[in-house]
């Protein structure tokens, strides 16, 4: 049957309109609300985390309507949701970014105020349109030592920005750097090269980023900079599981009609007191945290379960969502209506059609450049 059935035709057209929906109307909010980012920027952030709260809802919403069900497990991250938080997750397809979507949108203000660390090919595409926005920052793979120490002196400059102006609180990060099919050759050899572990479920995570965001965040002890603004106050270690060990892409998930079984998500929160600040250290900690996640994986791979006497909990939230999806609709209407139109009106179609185009080249150019 060539024709998908009737539900997949609604979905997918759901998919496609929730998609434009949000994303024009976040920038254009976003664009409208500028100048209160310079005369009243506690207002301006505060609206901007309600509106990608709820951008997190909409896209909860493609996976609640399909069943996606993530039980957590581990540590409690409740009391710590005002706090400030780098999270470090494991990354093996592009559904990770949609598993730690569906469970960040549960977890109060924090959805809110969540600053992205991504490839920076992302910031190519729409949602990474509303990630520059928002603040969220985008990492090359730099070619020489120069390139790394400038983008590493950048994202230093963003985060303090983004906590200090921004009103951000939580940092998520994939340190491992790729996918994990794409990473694990490289770290196997790193691996075989230095006498460590060989790892099959996870890969050695990459240490420059993360070191710098907690260097940034956390000064040392008898720092100038310890009392100037909010620090660090923890690392949540996430990890996230799928059945047989079979990570599936998004696309799989946002149209699988109920038949994946549930996903797991393990936490770990550690006082970020707790963590070595000298490099030996820091890399000896890090190294201990993939080993860890590896017996875990290979554990649940084998038994079905992460560890011993381990209560697993749903947490959802699909009324907000719902609230989301309606909220982006009905604004999108409005400014189709009365904005998008009459100015798409005023423009050739023709030279709309050409800026596409280029643009659509010029994304496949620079993703076939980086992932291939």
């Amino acid at each position: 049957m060539l024709f998908p059935g009737p539900y997949y035709v609604i979905k997918g057209l759901y998919f496609v309109f929730s998609q434009y929906c949000v994303v024009s109307v976040f920038i254009t909010l976003h664009i409208l609300l500028l100048p209160l980012r310079f005369t009243a920027p506690a207002l301006y952030w505060k609206i901007d985390a309600l509106l990608f709260k709820a951008s997190l809802g909409l896209v909860s919403s493609w996976f609640y309507t399909e069943g996606v069900t993530l039980k957590e497990s581990g540590d409690s991250l409740k009391d710590i949701y005002n706090d400030e938080v780098l999270l470090l997750c494991n990354h093996q397809s592009t559904a990770d970014i949609g598993v730690m979507m569906q469970s960040m949108y549960s977890k109060g203000p924090t959805a809110g105020h969540l600053i992205w660390i991504m490839d920076h090919v992302f910031r190519l595409t729409h949602f990474g349109w509303m990630s520059c926005f928002h603040g969220d920052f985008f990492l090359e793979k730099p070619r020489t030592e120069a390139k790394r120490n400038e983008q590493m002196r950048n994202m230093k400059e963003h985060i303090r920005s983004a906590y200090s102006d921004g009103m951000k609180k939580w940092v998520v990060l994939f340190p491992e750097g790729g996918f994990l099919c794409n990473m694990r050759p490289s770290s196997q050899r790193y691996a075989n090269q230095h006498g460590l572990p060989i790892l099959n479920n996870v890969c050695l995570p990459r240490l420059v980023a993360t070191q710098t965001i907690i260097d940034e965040l956390t000064p040392k002890e008898g720092s100038s900079d310890l009392k100037k603004c909010r620090n660090l106050k923890w690392i949540v270690d996430t990890t996230i599981a799928y059945p047989r060990g079979e990570a599936p892409n998004g696309l799989y998930l946002i149209f699988s009609r109920g038949k994946f079984p549930p996903i797991r998500v393990h936490y770990r929160v550690f006082d970020i007191k707790s963590v070595p600040r000298d490099e030996e250290g820091f890399k000896n900690w890090m190294y201990d945290r993939y080993i860890e996640k590896e017996a875990m994986l290979e554990r649940f791979y084998k038994t079905g379960s992460l560890v011993d006497n381990l209560t697993e909990s749903i947490d959802t939230d699909v009324k907000g969502a719902f609230f989301s999806v309606l909220f982006y609709v009905v604004m999108a209407v409005c400014f189709s209506v009365f904005l998008y139109f009459p100015v798409i009106s005023l423009v050739n179609f023709k030279w709309i059609l050409l800026i596409v185009l280029i643009y659509m080249i010029y994304f496949a150019y620079s993703f076939v450049k980086t992932f291939f």
